[in-house]
């Protein structure tokens, strides 16, 4: 009668296997800390846009836009999709620090994201909206604004599985490129 040879095992009683399966475990751990730690923290990206545009030649020229209200606070990453907005509007007043923000208005001609940022490009939060116009709203956050501080809310078309996503879904600009959100501070 044939017997197959048999199968190798790995054996936990064995203190060689239980350091080689202890360096495995820690590494799959720290790997996946790394992960999120990486996209919770990180800003945007280190690409910030201002009053300056390149042309297609490569130069640099000042656009002459109002760098105070409705402008980009921190960067914004240059993948990021972005798709130029019909009627999207945004009004968000200056309010008390929180763990939510206070949307005055919001037209939405998709489903989508408001999301709100701070100065140094990281995402706090976002609540997800149907088409339509929303009157005080709110916006949960996962990390509170602070008294003092400038924060910009901005609008993200969903890309279709209803998780908000940095890098699929796509934020909103206006004709003129800028991007539909408004600035406001934290008191």
């Amino acid at each position: 009668m044939y017997m197959p040879p048999a199968k190798p095992s790995f054996d936990l009683n064995d203190t060689g296997n239980r350091i080689v399966a202890g360096i495995v475990l820690a590494l799959v751990f720290m790997g996946g800390w790394w992960l999120i730690a990486r996209n919770a923290s990180a800003p945007i990206s280190d690409a910030g846009l201002n009053t300056e545009t390149t042309t297609p030649d490569g130069t640099i020229a000042d656009s002459g836009k109002d760098t105070t209200t409705g402008t980009v606070l921190g960067p914004i990453a240059d993948d990021t999709p972005i798709i130029a907005g019909s009627n999207e509007s945004l009004d968000v007043v200056d309010q008390p620090a929180g763990m939510s923000v206070k949307v005055r208005s919001a037209n939405l001609v998709q489903m989508g994201w408001i999301a709100v940022r701070d100065s140094n490009g990281r995402t706090l939060g976002a609540g997800r909206f149907g088409p339509g116009m929303h009157t005080d709203v709110e916006v949960p956050l996962l990390r509170g604004t602070e008294a003092g501080q400038s924060y910009q809310a901005l609008i993200y078309v969903d890309d279709g599985d209803r998780e908000f996503d940095l890098r699929k879904d796509i934020l909103v600009t206006g004709s003129d490129g800028s991007v539909a959100g408004d600035v406001f501070s934290a008191n």
